[in-house]
């Protein structure tokens, strides 16, 4: 009988199971909600990513000889090679010039060279040599938003939108490396 009493005191009831529970539940959700980037996080996230792939794209092309081309496509972006054909071609999806995808709500727009908008299907070319010209896009999530701007010798820089015209803004820089 002592045994039966013993057994029945050291578990837990259904209710503080449940009750356990609800609460991980609604701890979890608080969690996922506050710890959620903003806006602002994840467009300078998405703006350093695409500035730190430019500026690789450029060394790579400068130390193979070949040249890489870059391109906003619908919801993302996209890098390519030169086909054996001469045509461009994506890379795999191991690559790190693998098409990406940008996250809900940040959005890739304003893409310029040298002034003029990039048309639909247009691509930027980073040959051996640089640039062709002077690159800016605008890499925005809700009210914030960096401008990423590239110039022929390689040098990409991230500026939020708001500070653009203010002449003492550092902008950021993407580099890798040193120099």
């Amino acid at each position: 009988m002592r045994d039966t009493i013993r057994m029945r005191q050291s578990g837990f009831t259904l209710i503080e199971v449940l009750v356990t529970l609800v609460l991980v539940a609604v701890l979890s959700t608080m969690l996922v909600i506050v710890a959620s980037p903003s806006a602002a996080a994840q467009a300078r996230t998405e703006g350093r990513r695409l500035a730190a792939l430019i500026e690789l794209a450029l060394a790579e092309a400068r130390a193979s000889g070949q040249s890489i081309a870059w391109s906003p496509v619908p919801g993302g972006y996209a890098f390519f090679r030169r086909a054996e054909d001469g045509g461009w071609v994506g890379f795999a999806d191991d690559s790190v010039y693998r098409r990406r995808s940008l996250p809900d709500g940040v959005l890739l727009r304003d893409v310029t060279v040298e002034a003029h908008p990039l048309r639909e299907g247009e691509r930027i070319v980073m040959s051996p040599y640089g640039l062709a010209g002077a690159i800016a896009a605008t890499v925005s999530a809700g009210d914030a938003g960096f401008t990423l701007r590239g110039g022929p010798l390689g040098r990409v820089s991230l500026v939020p939108l708001e500070a653009r015209d203010d002449a003492r803004t550092r902008p950021e820089s993407a580099r890798l490396h040193a120099g």
